[in-house]
């Protein structure tokens, strides 16, 4: 009996041994299969209003990590938050942490090093700052996502109220340099009047003496190098008169487009002041300066009730006391013009007639 307690007690004491120092392994290494739950989780970073950076990670098998880095930032700029996603792979041994990315944020691979203790995860890559990110559910961080979904809305707000205040600014600057040009225009263009009644009348002259002299000379028989000169340049005159038929047409077109675009601008002035004074109220409670965003907003409603608290008092009645005169200037320009060339085209066909068959005329 003897014998065989000491036998079973030899044959123990070896197994006891092993036991004990493979814990021991187990606890240098680090290595636990019993202390430490799987890793299976939102890690989400806290203090900032502006960024959520989130890994999600899962530990399948024990000691292997997978999962994903998500970073979610507010873009002032854009109408929704920017969101950009890398896999990540990676190891944890006891508390330390390994994660190697393709592409951290479409950056070039990077590794991240760090510590899992309790609910904290701290990563670090060589030359940056270490960030921290805490366990959280995942009702936890689309809690963080809807807060810079809230904040995104208030950047777009703003944003929005600040293009369209520019928006009114531009429209506002281009109406007034626009005014002054068609002023100017408008002046010449009534001033032109003499001008293209004289032109008419010089050609009326100039077609009725041709005429007048071709005719008699054509009848006598006299050799047509003798009197063809003028006959030609009347033949070849339809050119010239159908150039400033032409011209008084374009001169039309350019009342009806820039004549009409500065009294559409002028009507549609206080309308876009108006929303960009309910634009910029909308926005003031996000500004940085609420009280000054107010006044802006209320200053800018004030000038809305008129086109001439929006643009110079003095141009815009110019314009609406000029701009019918240049249209009547333009519509008796016309009225001259058509009822001359009819009369020159006719006298045009009687000289083309002669020249271009004196034989036929001739009486002797």
């Amino acid at each position: 009996m003897t014998k065989d307690f000491c036998t079973h007690k030899l044959i123990r004491s070896p197994l006891a041994r092993a036991a004990l120092g493979l814990a021991g392994l187990f606890l240098l290494t680090g290595f636990s299969w019993f202390g430490r739950s799987l890793v299976n989780g939102y890690y989400v970073s806290r203090g900032s209003n502006a960024a959520v950076i989130m890994a999600r990670l899962v530990e399948a098998p024990r000691g292997h990590l997978s999962g994903a880095l998500v970073a979610t930032t507010v873009e002032q700029a854009g109408s929704r938050p920017q969101v950009k996603r890398v896999t990540v792979q990676g190891s944890i041994t006891g508390d330390n942490v390994i994660l190697k990315t393709p592409g951290f944020f479409g950056a070039f691979r990077a590794v991240y090093v760090g510590t899992l203790e309790g609910d904290r995860l701290t990563l670090s890559r060589q030359g940056h700052s270490s960030f921290t990110l805490y366990l959280s559910s995942a009702a936890g961080y689309q809690r963080q996502l809807a807060k810079l979904d809230s904040l995104q809305t208030s950047f777009d707000t703003v944003a929005n109220a600040n293009r369209i205040l520019r928006n009114l600014k531009a429209y506002v600057k281009r109406l007034s340099a626009a005014i002054p040009r068609y002023i100017a225009w408008g002046r010449a263009r009534i001033a032109r009047q003499t001008d293209v009644k004289a032109w008419w009348q010089r050609k009326t002259e100039y077609y009725d003496a041709c005429l007048a002299k071709i005719r008699p000379l054509a009848a006598e028989g006299v050799p047509a190098w003798r009197w063809n000169s003028c006959a030609m340049t009347v033949r070849n005159d339809k050119w010239n008169r159908d150039q400033l038929l032409a011209s008084i047409r374009h001169d039309q077109q350019i009342d009806r487009v820039q004549g009409g675009a500065i009294a559409h601008m002028i009507v549609e002035a206080p309308i876009k002041a108006r929303i960009a004074a309910a634009a910029l109220h909308a926005a003031c409670p996000d500004s940085t300066e609420p009280a000054s965003c107010e006044d802006q907003s209320r200053r800018i409603q004030a000038a809305a009730s008129s086109a001439a608290s929006i643009i110079s008092k003095g141009a815009l009645e110019a314009f609406q006391t000029l701009r019918p005169q240049v249209q009547q200037a333009l519509r008796n320009d016309a009225e001259v013009s058509a009822k001359a060339n009819a009369r020159l085209r006719a006298v045009a066909a009687k000289v083309t007639a002669i020249l271009n068959d004196p034989y036929r005329f001739r009486t002797t």
